[in-house]
């Protein structure tokens, strides 16, 4: 090819061209970039990306929430402090942060009693919440806690032995309690017999199944003040339940004699028929927040009876088709296999949870009541299984009132351990430390004598 003037200035051009488009891509590429935010979360159990309840909770927010967060700008934790705050402010514009360093404010660190590097303070007009660990789970309860519209208070009734949330018994409720403590709900326990009224402040009334019989005033307290409109939940047990009977007949609700069994725990290896799986949730906001199984001990069926233009009722937690009611109470471990009996057993699919509700006659508030069959799904022993813990959070969410909040469960991390047995064991070690190497001796040893 002939180089000329007129090829030259044309070849010139075209390099003038390639470079300013070059150039031009570089700086759209880069506009791009800080517009677009795209990732990818592939880690087991997706711990670098906000859950979607998270999410759809920070999208709902329509109040500005402030975070003051004091970490020194050298502070080894302050890159992780920034990328979580980040997540959270990609979803909201609602959201204030503030990065303030604890040396060179001591008097912001004496008025908000600063602890720690790292500490946030989350507040909502005069609420105030901190959080002390830089995961999803702490900041996204202290982002609830304040945002609720006015004080919740639960009302635990005691005197008859009921479960409370302020024992640690591993028969009591105290880690369903730290956990609505969490999302901002206050407790007060009441004895009827001390206190003759249910304080109008009270979100919701707890009665957490009570192995002792109430006295008649003690009822008349309780029905007046479903009268008044107030919430109530009600935790009872096979062999409880009959202790409450008038406020039973009162919310139209029969209970089935007997406790259910339910043959399908063995899938999770429990021998013990006692121990219900519900799986099949009604449609409900306190059913979808509930993501996978739930696991009740010693449950006891209900119905609810129907009534006109009283109460709406909806059966939450269904039971299996197999499953049945037995038709005695079984206290003791059972050891012998059970089996459906016709005529004094009741053959399942059967509901151990119904919630009603009712529009007040004066308002258009709901008036909220849950009626769960068994005690020891939230207690101490058994919350941990399945997803109990959303289920009891959901059910006071829904009772609040706080209905935005009710599909917001508990984040967890997902269990990594690997358990061998000791016959996979001792496999593993034998063929490790004897099979490998003799098999790689072995052949080492046959190319040693073909190359001879």
């Amino acid at each position: 090819m002939n180089i000329n003037k007129k090829t030259h200035r044309q070849l010139s051009i075209q390099n003038s061209l390639f470079y300013i488009l070059l150039i031009l891509t570089i700086i759209l590429l880069a506009q791009l970039s800080l517009k677009t935010n795209v990732s990818s979360d592939w880690t087991a159990n997706n711990r670098h990306t906000l859950s979607d309840t998270t999410t759809d909770f920070l999208q709902q927010s329509d109040s500005v929430i402030i975070i003051n967060a004091f970490i020194s700008p050298s502070d080894q934790y302050r890159s992780a402090l920034e990328s979580l705050l980040s997540r959270y402010q990609i979803y909201s514009d609602k959201l204030v942060v503030n990065y303030i360093n604890p040396e060179f404010s001591p008097n912001l660190v004496r008025e908000f009693n600063i602890q720690q590097q790292a500490e946030m303070v989350v507040s909502h007009g005069k609420q105030q919440v901190h959080v002390y660990d830089l995961s999803e789970q702490s900041l996204t309860n202290a982002l609830i806690s304040v945002s609720r519209q006015k004080e919740q208070w639960l009302v635990f009734i005691e005197g008859h032995g009921e479960r409370t949330p302020l024992s640690q018994e591993n028969y009591n409720l105290s880690i369903w309690g730290e956990q609505l403590k969490l999302k901002g709900f206050k407790f007060q326990g009441l004895n009827l017999i001390e206190h003759s009224e249910i304080p109008m402040n009270a979100a919701a009334v707890v009665i957490a199944s009570p192995d002792r019989a109430w006295l008649e005033g003690e009822i008349n307290i309780i029905n007046n003040y479903i009268d008044a409109g107030g919430n109530l939940v009600w935790l009872a047990d096979p062999n409880t339940h009959h202790y409450l009977r008038p406020l039973a007949e009162k919310l139209n609700i029969e209970f089935i004699d007997g406790t259910v069994l339910d043959p399908n725990a063995e899938l999770l290896g429990i021998s013990d028929p006692r121990f219900t799986l519900v799986n099949d949730y009604a449609k409900h906001p306190v059913g979808e927040a509930v993501k996978s199984v739930t696991l009740f001990p010693q449950a006891v069926a209900l119905e609810s009876i129907e009534t006109e233009g009283i109460w709406q009722a909806t059966s939450l937690l269904q039971t299996q088709v197999n499953t049945w009611s037995r038709a005695e109470l079984i206290d003791e471990e059972p050891e012998q296999e059970f089996h459906f009996e016709q005529g004094s057993d009741t053959a399942g699919p059967l509901s151990i949870a119904y919630l009603l509700s009712r529009k007040l006659a004066d308002n258009d508030e709901l008036q909220r009541i849950a009626i769960i069959g068994d005690s020891d799904f939230v207690s101490n022993t058994y919350i941990g299984n399945g997803a109990n813990l959303d289920l009891g959070l959901a059910i006071i969410n829904w009772l609040a009132g706080d209905d935005a909040l009710i599909n917001i469960p508990t984040k967890t991390t997902l269990d990594n351990q690997f358990n061998l047995s000791k016959t996979q064991s001792i496999i593993i070690a034998f063929g490790f430390l004897i099979v490998i190497p003799l098999v790689l001796f072995i052949t080492g040893y046959i190319i040693w004598r073909k190359r001879r």
